[in-house]
């Protein structure tokens, strides 16, 4: 196993939130049928895109595309190119799509899918498309080596023992490059039941924005040590802090997941989308909209939720508690 060795980056973005008339972060939830529209409306609501955007000529879309499978299971490219008709209209040059190695964003976000936009992705095997990220409350890895040597060597053990990255003892992240350097970062997940993260929205989106042994080590270590995923999954997102998040829960993907299974259920017209800079308030309504159409979603599902949101909100990134915010409602 070699060793990359980098001096360290500070974090992106800040823990500034977009905020209402009452000088509240703003959370705004469109209810409606037609993603256009309702983006349409949504950013009118927020203000416009240029309260996120400033002069920034250069911005990131960050999708959730790590799926053989169509919205709700990904991110659906008619609400990306909605969003990057409001960015372009506001003066942006450049859009950049970024997502994880994953061979499946081929399927639906073609150039011709999404005009204008510069598709990239992080090629999760090559860790040079990564930069060593530090941030005093994050906490380090455990050793690879002595946890995982055990172990049959392939998938994600093959590269902890194998892999070519640098090993992040302390409070150090390796981010992908793309992102860390953007200016401005969207945030558009969609929102499906995970097996490891009870639901994959807002915060575990940016397990595709990370590289290397903590990433792998959170998933080997479910079984036995369920916090420490919990704390990664809070990490990752703080390592990232979007200035701008777009939930599409039009449709929810619910039972089980991220992949679709033969249990698998797409929960159809649930007809709402969720803007907002705070990660965790998009986050909460997301979870109460998979507790209120998926039958299955279990007090456990949400009393685990409850303790990711305790350790994203230790790191800045927002609030649980939706009366802290200012809710604005819209139909279109």
């Amino acid at each position: 196993m070699s060793t990359l060795v980098t001096t360290p980056l500070k974090r992106r973005g800040n823990d500034d939130h977009v905020t209402g008339t009452t000088g509240k972060p703003l959370l705004i939830i469109v209810e409606g049928q037609d993603i256009t529209t309702m983006i349409n409306a949504g950013l009118q609501a927020m203000g416009g895109i240029e309260r996120v955007l400033g002069p920034n000529k250069k911005i990131l879309l960050k999708p959730n595309t790590n799926q053989r499978d169509p919205f709700p299971s990904t991110t659906d490219p008619a609400a990306m190119r909605a969003v990057a008709d409001h960015c372009f209209q506001a003066g942006v040059e450049q859009i950049i799509v970024h997502e994880d190695h994953k061979s499946e964003l081929d399927l639906y976000f073609q150039p011709e899918t999404l005009p204008g936009m510069q598709i990239e992705l992080s090629h999760s095997p090559t860790p040079e498309h990564y930069v060593s990220v530090e941030h005093e409350p994050w906490h380090g890895d455990a050793d690879p080596l002595v946890e995982y040597s055990h172990m049959e060597k392939r998938g994600m053990v093959a590269r902890l023992l194998d892999g070519d990255f640098e090993k992040t003892e302390g409070p150090r992240l390796r981010v992908a490059k793309q992102i860390q350097d953007a200016a401005v970062v969207i945030n558009m997940p969609v929102l499906k039941r995970h097996f490891a993260g009870q639901i994959t929205s807002a915060l575990k989106n940016h397990f595709g924005s990370v590289y290397g042994p903590q990433r792998w080590l959170a998933h080997l270590a479910l079984n036995t040590n369920r916090d420490y995923f919990d704390r990664k999954l809070a990490e990752f997102a703080s390592a990232i802090r979007p200035e701008l998040t777009i939930t599409d829960a039009r449709s929810l993907q619910a039972v089980s997941g991220p992949g679709r299974g033969p249990d698998t259920r797409i929960i159809e017209r649930v007809n709402r989308i969720i803007i907002t800079s705070d990660m965790i308030a998009a986050d909460v309504v997301a979870m109460n909209l998979m507790n209120e159409y998926d039958d299955t979603f279990t007090e456990e599902n949400l009393a685990i939720l409850a303790k990711q949101h305790g350790h994203a909100e230790e790191l800045g990134l927002g609030t649980s508690d939706l009366s802290k915010l200012e809710i604005i409602e819209v139909t279109s």
